[in-house]
């Protein structure tokens, strides 16, 4: 309690205090003093006895208006510093508790000065670190939760295979292949992902035809949508320049798309790559049939979310598809979005037409 900042600011105050009240005494006693004894000698009067009842009363109002009027400031002191030192004693406490991974906490802002955005703040970095953490719990489970499949497959196929029960077919072979394609792409995935995050990725950019680049994407993914009944179209809204971004990754991001829309297309649908020129951006969207929950269309570029939870892994992925083209264009300065209504499902990235600052390089 000692060394607690109400009592230093007020013992600070005090000791303002008393220095203002000796310094005015002392100049008032020599003043007066000096008034006084010009006075007495004008007038012929002996000064004395008359001088020392004057310094004896003005020392006693003195002190007496000096204790009042300290009282008067401590009290004041004690309810403005008390008033600043309440919301610092939360704040140290929330810190205490942010520390030991207790989030929920916050602090109680009353006031809008600089100590109520301080705790405002401090409640915003609360919040912060509790998503965070959040976002590290369901990673982590998530992560768990993907692997687990596909090395429980290959586990029992291979302990079946050494033991004899299974038959060390092509058939096996191709499905342990499979298996083993599904952990490469989810590990070549989630390594992708903490590149964006720890913002070591650097674009190479060159010129990119948007329009060319999804015709290509068409004419190679149209054979798997045709097996599957399915029918891939492209639209082109003008004749759209070529942008300065890296290629590799905005192919990765449009086919990250189409691959969702051939995951959750309907049977028989027709499935449209489109872009769209707008005043600095170049639309890229996919649409296909079938409508989003409207509680689940904000939340499809979380990493992991998957709306349609009845899905299999092997149809509906790992969601993180779009957690990637959402990284890609915010790397070359650009946005993502969706909408669903009418019956249709459409997912877009859009990307400047001129080429990203230098700090958008890197992913944010």
């Amino acid at each position: 309690m000692r060394g607690s900042l109400l009592w230093r600011l007020l013992g600070a105050q005090l000791l303002v205090i008393a220095i203002t009240v000796a310094v005015s005494g002392f100049a008032i006693s020599q003043l007066a003093s000096h008034s006084f004894m010009t006075i007495m000698m004008r007038y012929h009067i002996d000064p004395t006895t008359v001088e020392a009842e004057f310094h004896t009363e003005s020392q006693r109002i003195l002190l007496i208006s000096s204790l009042v009027a300290a009282t008067i400031a401590m009290l004041l002191g004690w309810a403005l510093v008390t008033r600043i030192v309440r919301p610092l004693k939360q704040m140290m406490m929330l810190s205490e508790r942010i520390a030991q991974g207790d989030y929920a906490r916050r602090v109680d802002i009353h006031e809008r000065d600089e100590i109520g955005r301080l705790g405002e703040s401090l409640n915003q970095m609360a919040a912060s670190l509790g998503r965070v953490e959040g976002l590290r719990r369901d990673l982590v489970a998530n992560v768990a939760h993907e692997l687990r499949t596909p090395l429980a497959t290959l586990r029992g196929y291979l302990e079946a295979l050494r033991d004899g029960v299974a038959p060390a077919s092509a058939e096996t072979f191709e499905l342990l292949h499979e298996e083993m394609l599904r952990l490469v792409r989810l590990v070549d995935d989630l390594q992708q992902l903490s590149h964006f995050d720890a913002r070591v990725l650097r674009l190479r950019t060159a010129p990119v035809d948007v329009t060319a680049l999804a015709g290509r994407l068409v004419a190679a993914y149209g054979p798997e949508f045709a097996g599957r009944g399915l029918r891939l179209t492209e639209v082109h809204d003008g004749v759209a320049p070529a942008i300065e971004a890296d290629g590799d990754l905005v192919t990765q991001a449009l086919r990250n798309l189409v691959d969702n829309a051939l995951r959750y297309a309907p049977p028989s649908a027709t499935v449209t790559v489109a872009t769209h020129l707008e005043r600095a951006h170049i639309r890229l969207a996919v649409s296909n049939p079938g409508e989003i929950a409207e509680e689940d269309l904000p939340r499809i570029f979380e990493r992991f979310y998957r709306g349609e939870k009845s899905r299999s892994r092997e149809t509906g992925g790992a969601g993180i598809g779009l957690s990637i083209v959402q990284e890609i264009a915010r790397a070359h300065g650009g946005e993502t979005g969706a909408t669903s209504q009418d019956g249709v499902t459409t997912v877009w990235l859009a990307l400047p037409i001129k080429p990203p600052r230098p700090a958008a390089a890197s992913p944010a």
